[in-house]
């Protein structure tokens, strides 16, 4: 047997989905062939390059002819899309993270970002057919796993719920406490319009105001938003008055990003749309109070260890803000709830679920 893997975002400066196949591949990496465009960096498995790495070409033309070149007899896509046609002999396992493509554009508008925009397009025509093609789907949610069983009209004993997970790195230090923190609000977001930035950035100017002198000094750091996509994001907060209060951070390393949640006071998500909401994890296993909204896999997550309130309505969004900013000893309970919630979704923790599920292939 060759176990192949899509491996383009498990290399270089990756995030989420790259963590989440590193940590899908663990009990089988002696196995793993990682399969890439030319242009790319070496995996840390065994690696065959070629083609080009324009996205669409290379998932639908070179993936297959690299499948079938190598005798690979089972692939991994652990980004949504996959092949629409494989060797017969290639038995395909897709990770859905989401489904937020599929939202009618009235709903969630076109991104900022035309790449993104012309990749949700993409994964509209791809996703279900890829969906339906696999002979095992995975995915982080039992949110995501109704809505694939909904909209395919799939069996749910095909969808294998492996939620994301934490190293164990972020688990290691003890929280802050309160008086140790600084005063900002920190948001991981990005520029797609399912992350809802703008709304937020409108709703902490309202928060501000709401606030008066108790907020006077605090800010909203905005980590996770490309630095070619800010100019948009500061317009919005100059029009709002609060130009001055809103911070972008470059890029991230994972030791930078963990301090940047360690310090802050509150953490906010509020997001239209999440397949899980891995940010949220983050905040939790940082001792952070989670402010968050109350919509799709976001619930799930948090559980009762947070704020929620309604992403699109940006009163509900300052008022909600402005009562956990304000709270001191609701923030302690529920930074604590949320610590040992994110207790469940550590590596060591979820590295169960992903030996079951290898074992059962």
């Amino acid at each position: 047997m060759t176990l192949a893997v899509d491996a383009r975002w498990m290399v270089g400066q990756y995030r989420g989905m790259g963590h989440y196949a590193h940590a899908l591949l663990e009990p089988v990496a002696a196995e793993v062939l990682a399969l890439l465009p030319e242009n790319y960096p070496e995996a840390r498995y065994p690696t065959v390059r070629a083609g080009a790495g324009f996205f669409p070409y290379w998932e639908q033309v070179v993936l297959p002819k690299l499948c079938a070149d190598h005798a690979v007899s089972k692939l991994l896509c652990p980004y949504n899309t996959a092949p629409l046609r494989l060797p017969s002999s290639v038995e395909l396992t897709l990770v859905v993270h989401d489904l937020i493509y599929l939202e009618p554009w009235s709903r969630l508008p076109p991104s900022v970002s035309v790449y993104q925009t012309l990749g949700r397009i993409y994964r509209r025509l791809v996703v279900p057919r890829a969906v339906r093609g696999a002979a095992r789907l995975v995915t982080v949610s039992e949110f995501t796993r109704n809505q694939l069983v909904e909209k395919f009209s799939i069996s749910g004993q095909r969808v294998h719920v492996i939620p994301n997970s934490l190293d164990d790195a972020w688990y290691a230090e003890s929280p802050l406490a309160a008086a140790s923190r600084k005063p900002y609000v920190l948001t991981v977001a990005g520029e797609a319009p399912s992350k809802n930035l703008s709304a937020l950035i409108r709703a902490f100017s309202l928060f501000r105001r709401m606030g008066g002198k108790s907020v006077a000094d605090c800010t909203l750091r905005v980590a996770g938003v490309k630095p070619s996509y800010q100019h948009h994001f500061r317009r919005v907060a100059d029009v709002a008055g609060v130009a001055a209060c809103v911070v972008f951070e470059p890029f991230l390393d994972e030791e930078a990003l963990r301090q940047i949640y360690r310090e802050a006071r509150l953490f906010v998500m509020p997001s239209l749309y999440e397949g899980f909401g891995i940010p949220l994890l983050e905040a939790m296993a940082s001792g952070t109070p989670v402010v968050c909204s109350n919509t799709t896999s976001l619930p799930e997550v948090i559980g009762d260890a947070g704020w929620l309130f309604d992403p699109r309505d940006i009163e509900d969004m300052a008022a909600t803000l402005h009562s956990a900013w304000t709270d001191q000893q609701g923030k302690s309970e529920r930074a604590a709830l949320g610590l040992a919630r994110a207790q469940r979704y550590r590596r060591s923790a979820v590295a169960q679920d992903i030996a079951a599920f290898w074992s059962a292939s």
